[in-house]
């Protein structure tokens, strides 16, 4: 575990330190769980204001950084950092213990699949020392927070980047400098934040900004947003590419590497990868078409560290499911349920729903509402309803405010419920045996509610 001295911290906040210099390694912002020694930084969110727990942190932590005067503090004994603002104080502190490691740094950031991405990584590299976003942070505190777990000892850091406004992936990706940058691609996702899917590009391919000298940019090849992307080696991902436009990228990058890793569905479940004249099968172990597109790019990551791609098959071939991303249960009298309620876009539940078509069964969406869609909400539901009308769904149920313009919008056996009550007593007396059911909306939504209602129910 790598060490640091409170003087050179402070001197890297621009803050000023009171009391003993002495070297830390850990840091937290959540006074519940501050152990023996560790920095205390008095963080002011929307609900909590760290410096109302200064009392309850001081006898446990080593120092604490703080953009007050603390009082009733033994000095000889204790420690602490005034700077002007600690929210930037945790953004230079984690600059600073970034650049103190050696390791290889992967930034991912798109519109859907970055988190799937993110554990795809780290399971290929699971050989090495690694660390890794954990969950989803993946904000302007958890990207941070995700620094701080270094031991500076890792072969790799892998570090997941969310955004749902203008200006807020560029500021993260300074403190990351990474060595591959990748985004996963470019859709609907916080659309009301960025206005138009043009936006949502610049965005997201602020992340190869920060690219360091020598990096490698992993960009899906649907996407065709040229204009955001600066010179630097690029490796593209996905569909085929047409001779043309391969040879139009490769002289616009030049004189930088340009390849091209392409992604062939031969049939369901089953896909062929390749790339410099060279073709790999592969079959994952989860669900999902497009979970072979988040495959892709997460073997174009590895690839461009230098990882064999025998290697990366293997892992990928027994890659498991990520919690509430199309997780498949099979329940009592041949019942399917297909949890995929972690978010929703327009983009991910389309996929879902196409997901949910595969099957042979009766078909049936239970929709919860999509948020951060910005003026168009209810046009982004109702196209969901028509899709999955397209898509020979056989019923469509919908909970929510806005999910009801997709169940109105799907027509006869489209059901909308105004509560909790009305929508388990249905789905308790009315769901058929040999039935697949697809339960999705966004984190607000809540919709494992049914999920565990469905799961734990007695037939």
């Amino acid at each position: 575990m790598k060490k640091y001295s409170l003087s050179k911290i402070a001197e890297h906040l621009n803050g000023k330190l009171f009391g003993k210099d002495q070297l830390v390694s850990n840091f937290s912002i959540d006074s519940r769980t501050i152990k023996k020694d560790d920095v205390f930084i008095c963080i002011k969110g929307k609900v909590y204001d760290g410096h109302d727990f200064i009392q309850d942190v001081i006898q446990n932590s080593s120092c604490i950084i703080t953009s007050k005067n603390i009082e009733n503090i033994n000095l000889k004994t204790n420690s602490y950092i005034k700077v002007e603002n600690t929210i930037e104080a945790l953004h230079n502190l984690s600059k600073y213990i970034r650049s103190k490691s050696n390791a290889k740094f992967i930034a991912i950031t798109g519109s859907n699949g970055k988190t799937t991405v993110k554990e795809m990584v780290a399971h290929i590299l699971s050989d090495f020392k690694i660390c890794y976003t954990k969950g989803n942070l993946n904000n302007n505190i958890g990207v941070p927070l995700t620094i701080f777990s270094i031991n500076q000892d890792e072969d790799f850091v892998i570090i997941e980047i969310g955004s749902n406004h203008m200006g807020e992936i560029e500021p993260l990706a300074k403190i990351v400098k990474p060595d591959v940058a990748a985004v996963t691609n470019i859709g609907f996702a916080h659309i009301e934040g960025f206005k138009n899917l043009e936006n949502t590009a610049k965005e997201k391919f602020s992340l190869f900004k920060q690219l360091n000298k020598d990096g490698v940019s992993v960009i899906n090849s649907s996407d065709n947003y040229d204009n955001n992307f600066k010179k630097g080696n690029k490796l593209y991902f996905g569909k085929e590419y047409g001779f043309i436009k391969k040879f139009m990228n490769k002289i616009k990058n030049f004189p930088y590497k340009t390849s091209f890793l392409k992604v062939n569905r031969c049939e369901e479940n089953f896909y062929k990868f390749s790339i410099n004249n060279k073709d790999i099968d592969l079959k994952l172990a989860i669900n999902g078409e497009h979970n072979y597109y988040n495959a892709g790019c997460a073997m174009s990551i590895c690839l461009s560290l230098g990882i064999e791609i025998e290697h990366i098959v293997k892992k990928l071939e027994n890659f498991q499911e990520v919690s509430s991303r199309l997780n498949l249960y099979k329940l009592e009298k041949n019942i399917k349920l297909i949890d995929d309620c972690y978010n929703a876009n327009p983009n991910s539940f389309e996929a879902a729903i196409t997901y949910l078509s595969s099957f042979d069964e009766n078909k049936l969406v239970l929709m919860g509402d999509m948020v951060e869609l910005g003026k168009d909400t209810k046009t982004f539901h109702a196209e969901i309803g028509m899709f999955a009308k397209k898509r020979g769904i056989n019923k469509f149920l919908s909970i929510g405010v806005n999910s009801k313009f997709a169940s109105d919008v799907f027509g006869l056996n489209g059901y909308h419920f105004e509560n909790a009550e009305s929508l388990k007593s249905y789905l308790n007396n009315n769901l058929e045996s040999s039935s697949v059911i697809l339960i999705k909306g966004s984190r607000s939504a809540k919709l494992e509610e049914y999920v565990e209602f469905l799961k734990t129910r007695s037939l």
